[in-house]
This record gives structure tokens, C-alpha cells and sequence, in this order.
């Protein structure tokens, strides 16, 4: 089985950069776990990657930016593929200042509390300033912890939302730089599976509030769709907003079995790694 790796970066936008990592996953595919960087004035680094994977992370990183030049770290939530080389961030970029809610640094806390002195809480309807433009937090329509925080790019109109809208993909799309050359049934089919594996509550959730949370995406008029778990959504916004909606109704994707879990964990060896 392939080995998890990170990708090449790109410009999902003229100063917004992706940096892909990309995860096989027994019966469900290859799912891309991505990090972002906005060249921003005051540069903002969005979630830091895998630890296994923190030095190719890193060097993707370094070959954008010197990591001393970032001002500001946002974490959209404490899950471990957005956090793996904060530690050795903090040390590589002494002036960034780490943004997130109070869940997400709660419950990071296990891994070691982050220094008071390099932390900013933000909420849901904060506005951070960045320089030359505004980062409006947005909670997103889906999310899988309690601390989740995205943002709408006031400048570029990107909406950064996290897990929300991700998709496990077949070989041939995993890599792509772009959720638009996706056939339309694939996308579809794998956002609803991914929607019903990271956020299960959504099939019990009420269907019009559901689509309310949505709406509020929709009047935004994004420019672009940046989720942590699928390349770039640009041309087919819409089409990704009514996939969340209509995983409502699906059938919840079984979980991963034991078989499976073993096949995933034996590349964390250091064989499967070194």
C-alpha cells in the first residue's frame, strides 16, 4: 500500500498556497490533508501538517516562506493532521502568534499546553487583521470537534472551512490542484461519505437548520472553497454546499474494521516511514 506523503505545493490562489499531504485510507481512499499559506501582510500559516511527516512538511513550507517571517499560525481545530509540527514551529517562528478557540487549545492541552504569550483566542465572528486584509471566523457547516474555526478571506473571498467538504479520492484525482476537475458523481458520492465519517451527527441533525448554516456559506459568495481534506473548489461552489446538505439522508459509511485499522497503523512503523 502507498505510503503517506506530502505533495508539491501550489497557488490556489495568486498569494494563497496549498501545501498537500496525502493519507491512503483502507476502504476509503486517499485523502488529502492540506495545510495553507496567505502572503499575506502580516503572513498566516493555516494548520501545520502531520508530526510524522514534519520534516518534508517543513521544507515544503520553507521553500514558500522562512518560517521566521510568519506572524500568525491559525489552527482550525487540535486534530493531530493540523498540528504535527507546531512544536518545532513555535521555535522556527518566534513572532507568530497562535490563533484558535478555547476548545482547540483546551483540548490540545494533552500534547503540552501552548505558552500563554503565543496564543489569541478567536471565536466565531471575530475579525482578525492581518496586514492588508481581514480574516472573518466562520465556524463551517460540518465539523468533527468542538473547537473547529475557519475564516472567509475578506481580501481574496477564500473560505477556509476546515474539515468541512473534504472527500476521500480514487488514484487518479487524489493529486489534482483542483476539486473542479473532479467528475461531478465522484465529488458528490465522496464529500457525502467523508461528511458521514468525520461529522456522523450530521444524519441526526435537523435537515432546515442544516441548510440554514449552509445558506450563510452561500451568501458569502466565496471565491474559493479551501478545505483541509480536498483540493481547491473554484468553478463548483454550489455543487459542494448541496453535497453537505444532502449527506443529512445518507446512509452513515460503516466504520473502519479491525482488519483495516491494522493495514492503517502499520505505516506509522519505522519501516513504513524511515
Amino acid at each position: 500500500m502507498q505510503q503517506p506523503w506530502v505533495g508539491d505545493t501550489f497557488a490556489a490562489l495568486p498569494d494563497t498556497h496549498v501545501i498537500p499531504t496525502y493519507w491512503p485510507v483502507p476502504g476509503l481512499g486517499t485523502i488529502p490533508m492540506n495545510a495553507f499559506l496567505l502572503r499575506s501582510a502580516e503572513p498566516v500559516l493555516v494548520d501545520s501538517g502531520v508530526e510524522i511527516l514534519d520534516d518534508e512538511f517543513l521544507d515544503a513550507l520553507g521553500d514558500l516562506i522562512d518560517p521566521a517571517d510568519l506572524r500568525w499560525i491559525w489552527l482550525t481545530h487540535e486534530d493531530r493532521d493540523h498540528t504535527g509540527a507546531l512544536p518545532r514551529l513555535l521555535e522556527m517562528a518566534p513572532r507568530a502568534t497562535v490563533l484558535g478557540t478555547f476548545m482547540t487549545f483546551g483540548r490540545a492541552a494533552p500534547d503540552g499546553w501552548l505558552p500563554p504569550e503565543r496564543t489569541r483566542i478567536v471565536n466565531p465572528g471575530d475579525v482578525v487583521d492581518v496586514g492588508d486584509r481581514a480574516l472573518y471566523a466562520v465556524r463551517p457547516p460540518l465539523f468533527d470537534s468542538p473547537g473547529t474555526l475557519g475564516f472567509l478571506d475578506q481580501k481574496t473571498g477564500a473560505y477556509v472551512a476546515s474539515d468541512c467538504f473534504g472527500a476521500p479520492l480514487p488514484g487518479d484525482f487524489v493529486a489534482t490542484r483542483s476539486a473542479d476537475d473532479v467528475d461531478a458523481y465522484t465529488l458528490r458520492s465522496a464529500q457525502i461519505t467523508w461528511a458521514t465519517v468525520d461529522s456522523p451527527w450530521v444524519v441526526h441533525t435537523d435537515r432546515a437548520r442544516l441548510a440554514e448554516h449552509v445558506e450563510e456559506v452561500r451568501q458569502f459568495e466565496p471565491s474559493a472553497l479551501l478545505s483541509s481534506h480536498l483540493p481547491p473548489v473554484r468553478r463548483r461552489i454550489a455543487d459542494s454546499l448541496d453535497a453537505v446538505i444532502a449527506a443529512q439522508s445518507a446512509e452513515p459509511t460503516p466504520g473502519l474494521t479491525q482488519e483495516q485499522l491494522e493495514t492503517l497503523l502499520a505505516q506509522f512503523t519505522p519501516a513504513a516511514v524511515g
